[in-house]
């Protein structure tokens, strides 16, 4: 029997499973943490906008925002046909932009499409959602990349321990990492291994 200790108490099971972001499963797992230094989160924040007179652009519609420096955005442009812009933004940029708050964060995207489409297009545009992962205590990040030489971390982080402890999310996929997908996929694979387990 595994027992959990949390700050409501103690869990016990027979199996667990640890879906973790790789930037908290090693501090959960010791075991973890030299895997999950090799494929740590990198961050990347997506702003939308609500697009007035959205049809003046084609569907899923893509435009970059400076080409000369690395803090920049990249603007989707009625994704699925809806009317909306949502804009990705990276790296230490969207880092900044999080300790800044959400208004810089749109203040900085409408500066940015501005320059790309004049300045009539603000009026066009109204912030309605953003994310912060970098800031959420959850995730500290997005999603996993594998530093140069650490590919194989993933399956090293994917490994279960004594057929009682499993682990699941994009950042154990060698195949579908840092995707939504990856992640699905690799829970399936992890709750089929634990079930067979229990016996």
């Amino acid at each position: 029997m595994l027992a959990i200790e949390t700050s409501r108490g103690t869990l016990q099971c027979g199996t667990a499973i640890v879906t973790l972001p790789s930037a908290l499963v090693g501090v959960l797992v010791p075991e973890k943490a030299e895997p999950a230094a090799g494929v740590p989160l990198g961050l990347t924040d997506k702003l939308y906008f609500a697009l007035e007179d959205a049809e003046e652009f084609p569907s899923d519609h893509h435009v970059l925002g400076s080409t000369d420096r690395t803090a920049t955005g990249s603007y989707q442009f009625r994704p699925h046909g809806r009317s909306l812009v949502e804009a990705f933004l990276g790296g230490s940029n969207a880092r900044a932009l999080e300790e800044a708050g959400p208004a810089a964060m749109a203040a900085f995207a409408l500066d940015e499409l501005s320059s790309c489409f004049g300045g009539a297009i603000r009026r066009r545009l109204r912030p309605i959602a953003s994310s912060a992962w970098g800031a959420d205590e959850w995730a500290r990040g997005a999603y996993s990349y594998a530093r140069p030489g650490h590919a194989d971390a993933r399956a090293r982080l994917a490994e279960r321990i004594e057929e009682r402890v499993f682990f699941a999310g994009e950042a154990t996929s060698t195949h579908d990492f840092s995707t939504a997908h990856g992640a699905w996929r690799s829970g399936i694979t992890a709750a089929e291994a634990a079930l067979k387990a229990l016996g």
